[in-house]
């Protein structure tokens, strides 16, 4: 019997709100069902029970090591080097190895708490070279790429969009998805639609604070030329995929973009920022276009009103797409998930991961002081642990 504990970036009620379906889900959370039994252990999770194929159980952090070895875990993942890891990794209990996965190239993402993880599985080698500034192990700091769902992602007929033609009745449609945040770059998108006129509209999909984008798109004067959508369930992402024009996703940075990935694998014809996270896939002119001055909002109008008029780049583009990011299919990144757990409990077993006894009466310490402690002595309790030399 093999047990996992996981540690999502977001209550699982919240994955499934954002449109990701219950299957898929699923199988992201228990790759190639390798494990028996899932728990997610996450303090933020809203509610107890089954989800998705998951036992939730919201934990206090303090209580996580109580709770790991009452339901006999076997690995701990946490999802996101920054508060995921570090719930993880203050609360290790020896003989439970825990696996963090880091999906992000932004170094405030990624915490010091890393640093104590057994195991590091990074979505690209760009994320990979951050996490090696930290994590000192690299014969633990494995790639584990995004996955696509190829028989969801894949190109659909005219005839199944149609209705999405009456719906945005403009000629060239473009489509971003992704949350309302800098990273992003919603704004620039915006300001392009601006300039490449009254032929194109956008449909940006993705939560997140609504009013600064639509003040900048009345700024623009292309409000009426924005429609804003808090998610497109997954479902119906490859419809919009397909149908769209041009799928424009100009991010200021990222781990690996997976929704470039599933646009790809659905036959998009796609324009993204030339930055290392996305030309590893993303190769310019043969299955997507890559902006080099994302900032520049002409720029990157520029490079749509290629994508959307330029018959023989989309051909080519079109033709290229969902061959190119086939070594994303999810069978295949199960697989290697699913093999890089069996080398985790291979290497526990070896006693690879084993804590020295000082560092578990530390942790132990520390934990019993954060129930009991007044913040004032919580915090200089942290410094002076802080200052304890590495191994101790």
């Amino acid at each position: 019997m093999r047990r996992l504990a996981i540690i999502p970036n977001d209550p699982i009620d919240l994955y499934l709100s954002a449109g990701y379906g219950a299957d898929w889900l699923k199988a992201y959370f228990n790759p190639a069902r390798f494990f028996d039994e899932v728990y997610s252990l996450a303090p933020y999770e809203q509610v107890d029970g089954a989800r998705v194929g998951v036992t939730v159980v919201p934990t206090a952090p303090e209580d996580l090591p109580g709770r790991l070895r009452e339901l006999k875990i076997d690995v701990v993942r946490a999802y996101g080097g920054s508060h995921p890891a570090d719930i993880a990794c203050d609360n290790k209990v020896n003989g439970v190895p825990v696996v963090v996965s880091v999906h992000d190239t932004s170094s405030h993402m990624l915490h010091a708490s890393i640093a104590q993880a057994d195991v590091v599985l990074c979505v690209s080698e760009a994320v990979r070279r951050l996490v090696s500034t930290r994590f000192r192990n690299d014969d633990r700091l494995w790639i584990l790429p995004n996955r696509v769902d190829f028989e969801v992602m894949r190109p659909r007929p005219r005839e199944e969009t149609a209705h999405l033609d009456a719906k945005y009745p403009f000629k060239y449609r473009i489509l971003h998805v992704g949350r309302r945040s800098r990273q992003k770059n919603l704004d620039n998108l915006i300001r392009a639609l601006g300039v490449l006129g009254p032929e194109y509209c956008l449909i940006a999909s993705g939560k997140g604070r609504l009013d600064e984008y639509a003040l900048l798109a009345s700024e623009e004067g292309v409000r009426d030329r924005c429609f804003f959508l808090d998610a497109i369930p997954n479902q119906e992402l490859p419809l919009y995929f397909s149908w769209a024009t041009c799928m424009c996703n100009p991010s200021r940075w990222e781990g690996m973009s997976i929704v470039l990935i599933e646009a790809l694998a659905a036959g998009a014809t796609l324009v993204a920022s030339n930055i290392p996270e996305i030309s590893e896939s993303v190769h310019h002119g043969e299955n997507g276009l890559l902006v080099d001055d994302y900032e520049d909002a002409a720029a990157i109008a520029a490079m749509v009103r290629t994508a959307c008029t330029d018959d023989r780049t989309r051909r080519t583009l079109k033709a290229n797409a969902r061959r190119s990011v086939e070594q994303f299919e999810r069978g295949r990144i199960d697989a290697i998930e699913a093999g890089y757990y069996q080398q985790t409990l291979d290497l526990e077993a070896a006693g690879a991961f084993a804590i020295p006894l000082a560092s578990r009466i530390h942790r132990s310490v520390n934990r019993r002081a954060r129930r009991v402690l007044p913040s004032p002595v919580k915090r200089q309790l942290r410094r002076l642990i802080g200052q304890l030399p590495d191994g101790a």
